[in-house]
């Protein structure tokens, strides 16, 4: 089990920052949702907790160790990674695609073995992936390959999972059996996970706790309904009264309606 930590980090990319003296922390068994409105930055903390991106300062640590001092390929046993725009080799087979997260536990010129590919069929099970198994990339759907990208992660075996919009392209019953599994790993396994996530909904459903970016910096964090509040949602996103209690499990709930012109008559 690994606790993921950014501590007063400056974020960005050529040394500009988007991102400045944010403080974060993940702890095993929980998931955490990354919210916020387009280029905020949730997908630079992806980034640069899978060390994709170097620190412009502070620190990162993963399991009490500083990222900077944690060899590529033991980083890549610790965490895994299921990326917003993935770059796969459409030649490939979807099998193929999911067995390649086998490859930070394999030595050089290793092949991988019966244990391996029983893996990838597991995580093709547990991601209702196996019809697709032979089926070559460029023959596949956006969510389908989401969904493969998410059993690649599980194959990797890692102790923590970063997931950048996990949900986009899925269908809205792909989405609820993707973070009904994430929810059963960090549950079940204390897998440390970290999404970021576009769906406020989604987010409040399924998250322990949420953090809320605007602006380059960390706007609100806590849980739920500490975060996901019309004060807040008005401030980062522009919209107005919206924020309502769920009427099964009291979590907030999302309701919107288009902004329309006023008539003479108001």
């Amino acid at each position: 089990m690994v606790e993921l930590k950014i501590i007063k980090a400056t974020l960005g990319y050529n040394h500009s920052p988007v991102l400045r003296e944010i403080d974060l922390e993940v702890f095993p068994g929980e998931l955490v949702g990354l919210i916020g409105p387009n280029g905020c930055g949730k997908s630079t903390v992806i980034k640069a907790l899978s060390h994709v991106i170097n620190l412009i300062s502070g620190r990162i640590t993963v399991g009490g160790q500083d990222i900077t001092s944690i060899p590529r390929r033991k980083l890549a046993c610790l965490v895994g990674v299921v990326p917003q725009l993935p770059l796969l080799p459409s030649t490939f087979t979807a099998f193929e695609i999911v067995l390649m997260g086998r490859n930070p536990h394999l030595g050089l010129f290793q092949s991988e073995g019966p244990r391996d590919r029983s893996l990838a069929y597991e995580a093709m099970e547990k991601t209702a992936t196996v019809s697709l198994a032979n089926r070559h990339v460029n023959e596949l759907s956006g969510g389908e390959i989401q969904s493969l990208l998410i059993a690649r992660v599980l194959v990797q075996e890692t102790q923590a999972i970063l997931l950048d919009e996990p949900t986009a392209n899925l269908d809205i019953g792909r989405q609820i059996d993707i973070l009904d599994l994430m929810r059963r790993l960090c549950t079940e396994n204390k897998i440390t996970a970290l999404a970021a996530l576009h769906d406020l909904n989604l987010a409040s459903q399924y998250c322990d706790r949420l953090v809320l970016i605007n602006k380059g910096r960390v706007h609100a964090e806590g849980v739920p309904s500490e975060v996901i509040t019309n004060a807040n949602v008005k401030e980062v996103y522009g919209a107005e009264n919206c924020v309502y209690t769920h009427p099964v499990n009291g979590l907030p709930t999302i309701l919107v309606s288009p902004r329309r012109a006023k008539s003479n008559k108001d």
